[in-house]
């Protein structure tokens, strides 16, 4: 089930991304927000435009985490988060953990990435960079401070100091 939850995250992100960031389709977009809230009220979550009416937020508890706060937390545990690694895995991969049994900072996690950073359009940095940064995790050779890997974290100031090549 818990694969078909992260699908579902997914797929809530496409149809933002196609009908709000890029047809600025406010209609679609409140309908959205409508059916997501319905689904993620059950445990605190809600999805909401940022100040821009195309930027998807995810809030818990009425104000938005960072990727910042996330890996602090899970850095601070004994085994520096590669166990908090392995079950978001799980979660996104599997079948066995649900979105309401990961500790609320992963589900934060979750539905960032699965929901807001797709409706973004960075649908293909989950397979690309979070998953592949999640799993140097648990392997011990990355750790939550990395969390710079997954692109869709930084921020505009950080990402315009990249070198981007032609």
């Amino acid at each position: 089930m818990s694969k078909q939850e992260a699908e579902a995250l997914i797929t809530w992100g496409r149809f933002w991304n196609g009908y709000v960031w890029i047809q600025d389709n406010t209609a679609k977009r409140d309908e959205l927000i409508g059916h997501v809230n319905k689904n993620l009220n059950a445990i605190g979550f809600k999805l909401g435009k940022g100040w821009q009416n195309y930027d998807p937020v995810i809030r818990r508890k009425g104000k938005p985490s960072s990727y910042l706060q996330i890996a602090t937390w899970a850095n601070s545990k004994d085994d520096k988060g590669k166990a908090l690694a392995q079950l978001f895995l799980d979660w996104a991969t599997g079948d066995k953990v649900m979105l309401k049994d990961l500790p609320v900072q992963l589900q934060d996690l979750a539905i960032i990435t699965h929901l807001a950073e797709v409706g973004r359009g960075y649908a293909s940095s989950l397979d690309l960079e979070l998953y592949p940064w999640l799993k140097a995790i648990v392997a011990g050779s990355k750790t939550w401070g990395n969390y710079n890997d997954f692109s869709p974290s930084l921020k505009y100031a950080e990402d315009n100091l990249q070198d981007w090549e032609d």
